[in-house]
């Protein structure tokens, strides 16, 4: 069984993390970290603001915001656990950090833990590839409380097909309601052009993925990974 902490366990994906991991017999949350002060309950569960905590853990899961999941690294590394990363809107000096802490600890990195988007990202390389002189453009929209845009998804996506074809792509975000996720990456031609879509209907679908990664990463060496890793895409 894999002993679960998982960070930011009051918010949205925190508690579905919980709810998903608890009806599998492969983990148990041991741990829900929190903000100090925070009076969030679970049934059973342990959840407060040490981090000391995550020596209980094989696995630490994190969904919360860029400052928390870099602040949170150091304790990680401290009890040599694996660590898997589904926050969004790092930047480059955070990225850096993370970095330096797979040196000494393995963490899978995502910005959508999504399987079904992350075989969509492959698509889209592989298309990127055939067309390499097509320009791109990546539509995305999200619920109206996400704070980074273009999302990291968007961006990931952007990255995958820029390292193809060394010419930037070009995004667009919109915020809405309480959508979970939609991408539509455009490659427009001289005289045709071919949209790539995917639609999330759930946010259990990262909630699956997160848990497939921890499971995966539970017994790696040292490293930064992807879900392509952990999908051997």
């Amino acid at each position: 069984m894999i002993q679960l902490v998982v960070a930011g366990i009051a918010g949205r994906m925190g508690q579905r993390i919980h709810a998903l991991a608890s009806q599998d017999p492969a983990f148990r949350v041991a741990y829900g970290l929190e903000i100090p002060g925070h009076t969030a309950t679970l049934p059973g569960l342990p959840i407060g603001s040490d981090k000391s905590q995550i020596q209980k853990a094989d696995v630490v899961i994190d969904f919360t915001v860029a400052e928390a999941t870099v602040g949170l690294l150091p304790e990680v590394v401290k009890y040599q656990k694996g660590i898997v990363i589904g926050t969004t809107g790092f930047s480059p000096q955070q990225e850096s950090v993370i970095a330096d802490a797979a040196q000494k600890i393995p963490i899978v990195i995502s910005f959508n833990m999504s399987l079904g988007v992350n075989v969509f990202f492959k698509v889209a390389q592989e298309i990127a590839k055939a067309l390499p002189r097509y320009s791109v453009h990546i539509q995305e929209t999200h619920h109206a409380k996400k704070k980074d845009a273009p999302s990291g998804s968007a961006l990931q996506a952007g990255r995958l097909i820029e390292k193809v074809t060394k010419q930037k792509v070009t995004y667009e975000s919109f915020r809405e309601g309480d959508v979970v996720g939609d991408h539509r990456i455009v490659f427009q031609g001289p005289a045709d052009r071919l949209e790539l879509f995917h639609h999330a209907e759930s946010r259990d679908i990262f909630v699956v993925g997160a848990l497939q990664a921890a499971r995966w990463v539970a017994d790696k060496k040292p490293g930064l990974y992807s879900m392509w890793d952990v999908l051997g895409l």
